[in-house]
This record gives structure tokens, C-alpha cells and sequence, in this order.
């Protein structure tokens, strides 16, 4: 029995080395400075609904177009550094350490490689929902998000209808943003002292931009307090992107799924008015898909606080080429979608509440 230990050392050895991604070593005094700076200053991200109304009626003390982004910057960056040729890992470094000066918020640190060509990708590291995978070959790099699980897309009124079921349809969470800063054909030249390592134009730092742009869309609702829950799905969209170099629009196309929230008056304006009229969400995406921008549709799905289940399905394609999409990246359709009034009144919880008694189902049609 002792003269088998060799042999299953070895093959243990064996079976380790195999599942093992061996890197270049790497001399500890080749210590090269990165900075990495991120361009956070992203649209839309809002924690309120807009409303000119507001506005006006309180001279300007309440402007909701101009809340602050409810955005909060990563805890860590990840930076890699790649074989040119191969695109294959070399060195990888955890950015902790952040400050900022005159040309913003940056995160900072010390990297161990060696003298060479190399390809940089800095991204911030574990956002919610947004997915890097293949992180270990820069040229197979991607970003993306998961596909919702079945138990929702099973509740889906609009996408549960055989008629109406897109084959092959897949639907995804929309993405939280990705700052990437990337660099190809790097240069690291021998050094006997701390080295700098700078972006393609000479300065010693990178600039991380997000991958992912946000929309703001709202709708106006009639007979919203009758709205326990709402959901969205809009078509068209870029279901990922690569980081080294973005090509959303050479991505397969999906369907993005987000959920909407109730408008809700600023607190101290106009006490104990309950007038909801309208439904609203940011969602992220990697981009509107070039051949798919002339039908860009969106399924509303409602559940009211009566039990019954309602969609609607409308296009949005126009909206997406009005200048307050282009610049403010604003969606803001002039119609209205029509809740009908439950069969017996009674008393309800108000608009978006979570309690919902006997299932039931509605089909109604709605002028838009």
C-alpha cells in the first residue's frame, strides 16, 4: 500500500497543475503606481419623480429635476493588466485606497509587473447587478446581467399569452452602472525606482466612464391609487457589451425587465394630498440595439390593489429621439395609461400597496 502514495501524490499533483491558470512571475521591485479617477457624474439616478407642478407652485424651493443622483461609489476597483497578444491575465491589483483632487474622485495603489506591452482594464468591482464575466482574457471580457428567474417571468401577463410570446425571447435585470477605464498597447519600461504607470496620451492616470447609460422614464397613470405593483419590460436593448473596447451594438438583443415606483409628493408639500398620477423608474442599460430603435416596445404590468392583473403594450420608439432623451436621457411620453375602478370600491390600501386579496383578472383595452 506505501508504494501507491507516490503515484496518488501525483496524480493529485496532477490533477491541481491542470486546474491551475499559471501567470509570469513577477519581480517584486518592478512596483509600478496606478490611479485610476471616476467619472461618477452620472444622469438620472433619481430619488424623486419630475413634476413641473412642483416646481412652480413652490417658486422654485422644490425642484425635483435637480435631485442628486442616489448613486454610491464603489468600495473597490479591480485592475488588470494583459498579454497583447494573447489577452490572458499578467498582474491584477484590488484598488482600495480612493482621495480626491482637482480632477475628481480617484482610486489609487501600487502594482507588481514586470517590463513589457500590455493591455488595462479597470472596472469597479461587485455593482449589483451588473456582471463582469471572463475576467481573465481581456479580448473576452464582458459585461452583463442575468436573465430574471423563471418564477417572475411565470407572472408575466404580456409574456404568458401564446399569442403574444416572443420566441426565444430572453429577459434580463437592467444593469447598475460600470465604470471602466481601459488602455491598449501600455508600455512598462525598466525601472529601478516606483514607476508610473500613464494612459495612451501621457498622463499618469486613467479616466473610468460608465458602460452603462441611465434613463429616467415616467408615465402618467389614471386611477393610480389602484396600483399595488407595477412592472416594466422594454425590447431592443443590448443584452451586454465587451470592456476593452465597447460594441453593444454587435450584442444579441433582450428584453429588460425593472420594476416601476409610485409618484410621491416631497414631504411638506401639500400634506395629505393623495392625488397620485403617475408611475416612474431609472433603469440601466448598455445601449438601444441600432437595427431594433424603430420598435422599441414597452409592456406595462400592473397588479391592483383589487387583485386583478392588467398589461398594456405601447411603442416608445419615437421617444427615444426627442431632444430631452438625447440630452437629459429623459422618457416622458404625453399620454396616460387608464386603471379601472374596482367592481366595489370599498376601502383600499393606496396606490402601490403590497396587500392583494382574491386573484383575479382583468382584460381591458386603453386608449393611448
Amino acid at each position: 500500500m506505501k508504494k501507491l502514495y507516490p503515484i496518488l501524490f501525483c496524480a493529485v499533483l496532477a490533477g491541481l497543475m491542470a486546474a491551475c491558470n499559471f501567470r509570469p512571475m513577477q519581480d517584486p521591485a518592478n512596483l509600478s503606481y496606478v490611479r485610476v479617477y471616476v467619472d461618477d457624474n452620472i444622469l438620472n439616478l433619481t430619488t424623486g419623480f419630475y413634476d413641473d407642478d412642483i416646481r412652480e407652485r413652490t417658486a422654485g424651493a422644490v425642484d425635483v429635476h435637480l435631485v442628486r443622483p442616489d448613486y454610491g461609489r464603489a468600495d473597490i476597483l479591480r485592475i488588470g493588466l494583459f498579454d497583447v497578444s494573447t489577452g490572458e491575465l499578467v498582474a491584477e491589483r484590488y484598488l482600495r485606497n480612493q482621495g480626491d483632487d482637482a480632477l475628481g474622485h480617484y482610486y489609487d495603489g501600487r502594482v507588481i509587473i514586470n517590463p513589457g506591452t500590455y493591455n488595462l482594464v479597470a472596472y469597479n468591482f461587485g455593482t449589483e447587478s451588473t456582471i463582469v464575466g471572463q475576467a481573465d482574457n481581456c479580448y473576452r471580457m464582458n459585461a452583463y446581467t442575468n436573465e430574471i428567474s423563471a418564477s417572475i417571468k411565470s407572472t408575466l401577463k404580456s409574456r404568458t399569452k401564446t399569442d403574444e410570446t416572443k420566441a426565444g425571447e430572453i429577459i434580463r435585470y437592467d444593469a447598475d452602472p460600470l465604470f471602466v477605464a481601459s488602455a491598449q498597447d501600455l508600455k512598462v519600461s525598466y525601472h529601478q525606482t516606483l514607476d508610473t504607470l500613464r494612459n495612451t496620451t501621457g498622463e499618469p492616470w486613467f479616466m473610468a466612464r460608465s458602460l452603462v447609460k441611465c434613463y429616467y422614464l415616467q408615465i402618467g397613470v389614471i386611477g393610480a391609487e389602484y396600483i399595488a405593483s407595477s412592472a416594466c419590460l422594454l425590447t431592443g436593448m443590448a443584452s451586454s457589451t465587451h470592456t476593452l473596447v465597447p460594441d453593444y451594438e454587435k450584442s444579441q438583443e433582450t428584453t429588460l425587465y425593472f420594476e416601476m415606483k409610485q409618484g410621491v409628493w416631497p414631504e411638506g408639500y401639500r400634506p395629505g394630498y393623495k392625488e397620485f398620477h403617475c408611475i416612474y423608474s431609472t433603469f440601466g442599460t448598455f445601449g438601444c440595439l441600432p437595427l431594433a430603435q424603430q420598435s422599441l416596445l414597452v409592456s406595462m404590468e400592473f397588479t391592483t390593489t383589487y387583485g386583478a392583473q392588467i398589461d398594456t403594450t405601447f411603442n416608445l420608439s419615437t421617444e427615444f429621439l426627442k431632444a430631452q432623451a438625447i440630452e437629459n436621457q429623459w422618457i416622458l411620453p404625453d399620454f396616460e395609461i387608464k386603471i379601472p375602478a374596482p367592481p366595489n370600491p370599498g376601502n383600499t390600501d393606496g396606490g402601490m400597496a403590497p396587500i392583494v386579496d382574491d386573484w383575479g383578472e382583468v382584460d381591458n383595452e386603453y386608449e393611448i
